[in-house]
């Protein structure tokens, strides 16, 4: 288990608990309605600890730590929901998560929803993706034959799955299982690493 699991909990609790705070409709929420958000996520929060009669200090330091520095990327699911890769701060240091937002007339609001999968290109994107990489490694290969076989695979492969995709919580990297094709190769497997900036995709080779 990642350490980073208990403030990617407590993230996921004080945002839920920001459900009515308003997000203006654009295409995904920014970093300043994101922020206000969870502050007042934060705030209510630390008011329920509050109110115990033996409230956890660490979970108020822990709490009172933890900030959204970026939304680093959403990818839209349908005309009201997108889901967002965020980069947080807190005591322990950065890392990233995975976020659901439903749009409500003109509001965003946090869906709550358990194991929320990561965004991920689609497989005509990540055959782009992968393509363009091969033609890069073909133009810069300097024995003849190598170079040959890389323009190959370039204009052949086939991505033809894209699997147990998951957020590199400490890079912002989404990682996954891709199934591959070429004529000459047949059917393989390998895994990718993908990172979604804005709405934009790019491939992070090994």
């Amino acid at each position: 288990m990642h350490a980073i699991a208990t403030p990617c909990r407590l993230l996921c609790l004080v945002l839920l608990c920001a459900c009515d705070a308003a997000f203006a409709a654009d295409a995904a929420p920014s970093l300043d309605q994101a922020r206000a958000a969870f502050r007042l996520g934060i705030d209510a929060e630390l008011r329920r600890q509050a109110s115990k009669e033996s409230p956890s200090l660490a979970a108020v330091a822990m709490l009172e730590s933890m900030d959204i520095a970026a939304v680093q990327g959403c990818q839209t699911l349908d005309d009201t929901r997108t889901t967002c890769i965020l980069k947080t701060r807190g005591g322990i240091g950065e890392d990233y998560t995975v976020l659901r937002f439903r749009r409500d007339g003109a509001q965003w609001r946090v869906v709550e929803e358990k194991d929320i999968d990561a965004p991920q290109p689609t497989l005509a994107r990540a055959q782009e993706l992968v393509r363009g990489h091969l033609g890069e490694l073909a133009g810069r290969e300097q024995d003849p034959k190598a170079a040959a076989q890389f323009r190959e695979f370039a204009a052949t492969l086939t991505v033809t799955a894209l699997e147990s995709c998951q957020l590199e919580r400490d890079s912002d990297a989404v990682k996954c299982h891709a199934g591959l094709h070429t004529p000459s190769q047949g059917q393989g497997s390998k895994p990718l690493r993908f990172r979604l900036q804005g709405t934009d995709w790019s491939l992070l080779p090994d």
